[in-house]
């Protein structure tokens, strides 16, 4: 019954995209997109809540809940700073991700069909994997107004003001206000996982775990950048470029999960 409900919110997402290519195409805003991927939260959450009673932990288990699981987090960033921001076009540039991500998750193979139940499981390793993955959802949402930032720069320098980009996305002050603000909060969540890892690699005698390494060098990656944009300075331009292409090659961390 998972699947269904997996499959429900990937339809609503695929409406909420299309609902905000309509609405940016006639230059206005729109509310549909907040309240489509508000629904599809709940199967997203639903889907999530059923998996984690079949595997009575956190459905982290395999490479279809770990996708299933960012593309709610994703959401569920978009929902809270999105309005905030008067972020109706986020989802134009949201909602790709969350379809790339739940239609791998529905390819057959990659959810087990019979999702074995866990025994004994590690608390601190459940908050490291939980934490860990809920990060790349402000540091996604950070991407994301990256990649809007870029938009918004080229209609500017090219003076196509009469665009409808220039029309709906957010001022440019407002979108790297923001970048920065996600980007520290999924630094701040990702090192809170990384704390929960190291905590789990002591309890199970490993040294370091591939997925932990992993995530560390994510983590330095990100720290580097914030470090750099407030000590020296970067312009918006780098700032969003780089937030894009890290989260782009972060994205590999999830090959060793």
């Amino acid at each position: 019954m998972e699947r269904w409900w997996l499959a429900i919110a990937t339809v609503l997402a695929a409406v909420a995209g299309g609902c905000g290519l309509r609405a940016v195409w006639h230059g206005r805003r729109t509310m549909v997109v907040a309240i489509a991927l508000g629904v599809a939260l709940v199967f997203q959450f639903a889907f999530l809540l059923e998996r984690g009673v079949l595997r009575g932990a956190c459905p982290l288990r395999d490479q279809g809940e770990v996708l299933v699981f960012l593309a709610w987090s994703l959401v569920l960033f978009y929902l809270i700073i999105g309005p905030a921001y008067r972020w109706s076009p986020t989802g134009v540039f949201t909602v790709p991700l969350v379809l790339v991500f739940q239609v791998m998750a529905l390819i057959p193979g990659t959810l087990s069909e019979n999702p074995e139940r866990v025994a004994g499981g590690d608390p601190w390793s459940e908050g490291h994997a939980a934490m860990s993955v809920l990060s790349y959802g402000s540091l996604a949402l950070a991407a994301v107004s990256g990649m809007m930032f870029l938009v918004l720069d080229r209609v500017l320098k090219e003076h196509h003001l009469q665009s409808r980009w220039f029309r709906v996305l957010p001022p440019v002050r407002e979108l790297l206000v923001a970048m920065v603000r996600l980007l520290r909060l999924g630094v701040l969540l990702l090192s809170v996982g990384i704390g929960c890892g190291v905590m789990a690699a002591r309890a199970s005698g490993i040294v370091a775990h591939g997925h932990l390494v992993a995530a560390l060098v994510v983590w330095v990656g990100y720290l580097v950048l914030l470090v750099v944009q407030e000590v020296r300075g970067i312009s918006g331009r780098r700032l969003a470029l780089s937030a894009v292409l890290l989260f782009a090659v972060s994205l590999s961390v999830f090959a060793f999960l």
